[in-house]
Formats: structure tokens, C-alpha cells, sequence
């Protein structure tokens, strides 16, 4: 008979600790990114007693099969290396590796996540959040919320919660998908309504109750992707969705004021854009200029980590247009191409690739689902620094996380009609 390992009991109970604090970061990032970073904090802390024990064999071997392990462990250790030719400080430098860390997180989260319960928790935080979130914006239109960071009641404004209207926009968008996936999986018919009826109610706060145009594009491109690769290649349905998506998006623009607006602003700020006037749009196309100008000498390798704020200093000279476009180029494939060349980009991409095949490996409700997350990271990501950015960061890395957690499940690939690697069964 084999004695217990000293110290086994408290490695389990550590761990299970960790896990329940990472589905109390899936509750907290939609709405406080200071207390999903305190969560994310306590669940490492939890984790290191296990580390302490066993060093790195406390790596669990699995997780190096895990699909997206070795593109994270490439772009993460390029980014290292792509700090020795930067023209950055290494103070500014320090503050990239921050920004990314999260990368490497990734497999640590995947960890935690093996098991399927932990994941139903997981999405269920997540589904909590995004209802609160849902709630006080609809609530937001006709009484003043405390907890919302805008306080302009009645239709046709901005009526963001938490954060920023982009991220609230493309979160959102994510839960129309996941609200419907819920719809089509529901055991009764009254469950399915319900969730059609949240998901409607998202789509609307997002076309109706935000100036968010990243938020538009993402529920754009996230419902037809759902919707295409769900109904998969009757062509009689796919043209059904794409003429439904058509006529919604044509009674929307029609209806909604702040959509109308914001749209045909984009238009023309794109048409005037130049040096001289500071845009939303016209800021992103001068972007782009600058890159083409300033990356051909450099376009394999890039120009180092951190150095896209030093170089654009030294381009946009208007202290004004500066503090807008300085910081960060509004597109994540344009930083990564500035800053780590085609290199980066490519493993970049071989991420995104490994999500999408991964995705051909499942149900088509799930396959669905997963590449809707998809459309969403690509939108965001050429419209903003998404994984430069905290809160954007914190949703594209652990969604990234809870949908590939299962990815090592062998049974689950050769088994493409079974339900054990859904995010869930039935609605929390």
C-alpha cells in the first residue's frame, strides 16, 4: 500500500483554490479590470506552493499538446528578443512585458481549466457579468445608475457602463453569439426563447445605446460568421442570413440615430483625414501612412519591442495629434508588424490558425461559436491595440483560454457529436 505524498493534500487544495479564483476573474473583468487583476494575482499566489514543491514538474505535460501552447511560448519569447535592437528604454520596454505577459498566462489558465465543471463555472461568471452589464445599460436610458461611468438618460447617447464603449461593444457582441448558442442548445422551448430574447436585447444596446463603431462591426461579423458556419454549406440558408443580416443592419441604421451618426462621421473622417485635424478615423488612416513610410526597411524583423511610441514621436509632430496616436497605432497587426516585423505577425497568425482548425474540430454549434470569437478578435484587433489594452486583453486571453481548454481531450476530437466539449449543456 502507498502512503500519501507530504504536502499532496495541500497541492490538490491549492489548486482547486486557484481554479474558483479564476472563475471569479471570468465575473470581474467585464465590469473592474483592478479586481480581475487582483484575482488573476491570488490565483498565481495560489498556485506557487505547488511551484515551490516541484519546480517544473509541476508543469502538466498535457498542456504542451494544447494547440495554442507553442504559438503563445513563440510570440512571447519573440517579443523578449525583439527588445534587444529597440530604440526604446528599458523602462518603456518593462511596461511592454507587462502588457503581454498575459500571453503566458494563457497556458496557465488552460491548466486550471481541464476540468468541464470549472469551465460551466467559468462561463456562467462570465454570463453573470455581461447581464449586469446588459441591465444597467438598458436601465441607463431611463434612470441615472451610480455604478456607470455615463449618466445621460433617453435614447439616441452613449450609454457605456464599464470601461469604454469599445470594449463593452465587443464583449457584448461575443455574448449575442454565446446567447444564441445557449438558445439553440436550450432543453425547452421556453429556456431557447429566453436566451433569443437576451441576445436580441444585446444586439440592440449595442446598435442603439452605444457610439461604439467597433462594437457595430464586431456584432456584424460575429453573427454572420455564427450564423454561416452553424447552418454550415446549405446555400439557401447561408443567403437567407446574409439578406436577414442585410435587412436588420438597413432598419437599424434607419432607426437608430447614434448608429446613423456614427457611421456616416466614420465616412467622412476617413474622406478628410490629415495631419492637421485629430479623428477617430483620420487618426487610424495617418496610422496606416506612417507604417508604410517607416516599416520598409525593417519589415522582417521590425523595429524592436516598444518602439512604435519612440518612433511615432518622432513623426507626428502636433503635440495634440501626438497624444492621440503616439501611444499605441489603434490596430493590433499594425504594432505587431511595426514593432516585431513579419515575424511576429506570422506567429500571430499561426495563433488565430490554430483557434480557427481547432474550431473544425467540434459540433457546429460549437465550431460556431468559437469562430464568432474569432471575428470578433480580428475586428477589435484592426480597429484597436486590443492586447495592448487591459480590459480587451484580459477578455480575448482568457475566452482564448476557456474555448481551447479543451482543445487537449482526444475524445472530444474523434468524437465530433458529442457534448462534452460545449461550453455548457444547458443555460446557467
Amino acid at each position: 500500500m502507498s502512503l500519501p505524498r507530504p504536502g499532496a493534500g495541500m497541492d490538490v487544495l491549492c489548486s482547486k483554490a486557484a481554479a474558483l479564483t479564476l472563475v471569479a476573474v471570468f465575473a470581474a473583468f467585464p465590469v473592474s479590470v483592478a479586481l480581475a487583476n487582483s484575482l488573476m494575482a491570488l490565483t498565481l499566489l495560489l498556485l506557487l506552493p505547488r511551484v515551490f514543491r516541484h519546480g517544473t514538474r509541476c508543469v502538466d505535460a498535457s498542456i504542451l499538446k494544447n494547440p495554442v501552447a507553442w504559438p503563445v511560448f513563440c510570440l512571447a519569447a519573440y517579443i523578449l528578443l525583439a527588445a534587444t535592437w529597440s530604440p526604446a528604454e528599458w523602462i518603456d520596454i518593462g511596461g511592454y512585458f507587462k502588457k503581454y505577459l498575459k500571453f503566458l498566462l494563457l497556458p496557465i489558465f488552460i491548466t486550471l481549466l481541464f476540468e468541464k465543471k470549472t469551465r460551466v463555472l467559468c462561463w456562467k461568471a462570465f454570463a453573470l457579468a455581461m447581464l449586469f452589464t446588459l441591465v444597467s445599460t438598458w436601465l441607463n436610458v431611463w434612470i441615472s445608475i451610480p455604478w456607470s461611468r455615463t449618466d445621460n438618460q433617453g435614447f439616441g447617447v452613449d450609454h457605456t457602463v464599464f470601461k469604454d464603449y469599445i470594449s463593452q461593444g465587443i464583449m457584448m457582441a461575443f455574448f449575442v453569439c454565446l446567447c444564441a448558442y445557449w438558445a439553440i442548445r436550450a432543453h425547452s422551448r421556453k429556456a431557447a426563447v429566453g436566451w433569443w430574447l437576451v441576445a436580441a436585447l444585446g444586439a440592440a444596446s449595442i446598435l442603439f445605446l452605444s457610439a461604439g463603431r467597433t462594437g457595430y462591426l464586431s456584432l456584424l461579423f460575429s453573427t454572420l460568421v455564427f450564423g454561416i458556419f452553424f447552418v454550415g454549406a446549405r446555400i439557401k440558408k447561408v443567403l437567407g442570413i446574409l439578406v436577414g443580416a442585410l435587412a436588420v443592419l438597413t432598419v437599424a441604421f434607419l432607426v437608430s440615430p447614434q448608429f446613423q451618426h456614427r457611421s456616416m462621421q466614420a465616412w467622412e473622417e476617413a474622406r478628410s483625414s490629415s495631419l492637421s485635424t485629430v479623428t477617430s478615423v483620420g487618426a487610424r488612416v495617418e496610422v496606416w501612412r506612417f507604417v508604410v513610410k517607416n516599416s520598409s526597411e525593417r519589415s522582417l524583423l521590425g523595429a524592436g519591442t516598444a518602439s512604435y511610441p519612440v518612433l511615432a514621436q518622432n513623426y507626428f509632430k502636433d503635440p495634440q495629434f501626438c497624444a492621440t496616436v503616439c501611444p499605441h497605432p489603434h490596430n493590433q497587426f499594425l504594432l505587431f508588424f511595426f514593432e516585431l516585423g513579419l515575424v511576429g505577425l506570422v506567429l500571430f497568425f499561426w495563433l488565430l490558425f490554430v483557434i480557427v482548425r481547432q474550431a473544425f474540430r467540434y459540433p457546429r454549434a460549437h465550431r460556431a461559436l468559437m469562430l464568432s470569437f474569432v471575428a470578433v478578435l480580428v475586428t477589435s484587433n484592426m480597429t484597436h491595440s486590443s492586447f495592448w489594452l487591459s480590459t480587451e486583453s484580459h477578455f480575448f486571453i482568457l475566452m482564448m483560454a476557456l474555448l481551447m481548454a479543451s482543445a487537449g481531450s482526444r475524445r472530444a476530437v474523434q468524437s465530433p457529436g458529442a457534448a462534452a466539449d460545449a461550453p455548457a449543456q444547458s443555460p446557467p
